[in-house]
């Protein structure tokens, strides 16, 4: 009996001693858990970072051509515009050249049909 008894009490502690042996492999393996996760966790972080930096500068220089050829057609259309309007100046002034009683005699019939539409909204 006494044999027995000292064989579980033998056991027992065999038994405490295996569980606490586990636990601190258990423990153990956590921490190692918890540092390759925050070794991954930066990793990603920095890989983040450098994805970012660079979708930012494919970007940025995207917007750069963008703006860059928005401003060359606006300045090439301008220039249209001033060309157009010299090239009807020049020819209204060439008209005005050829008959001037013409277009005096019109500018004076618009006048007229100007002040008396105004003269009948007065009344």
């Amino acid at each position: 009996m006494v044999a027995d008894k000292e064989r579980s009490e033998h056991m027992a502690m065999t038994t405490d001693e295996t569980k606490s042996g586990e636990i601190d492999k258990i423990k153990s393996d956590l921490q190692q858990l918890r540092d390759d996760l925050g070794k991954l966790l930066g990793h990603i972080g920095s890989y983040s970072k450098g994805k970012l930096g660079s979708t930012r500068e494919k970007v940025s220089a995207a917007v750069e051509d963008v703006g860059e050829r928005a401003y060359d057609r606006f300045q090439g259309t301008g220039q249209q515009v001033t060309d157009r309007s010299r090239q009807a100046l020049d020819a209204s002034r060439d008209a005005v050249q050829h008959k001037p009683l013409t277009y005096v005699a019109v500018a004076f019939v618009a006048g007229m049909i100007l002040a008396s539409l105004f003269e009948w909204k007065r009344s």
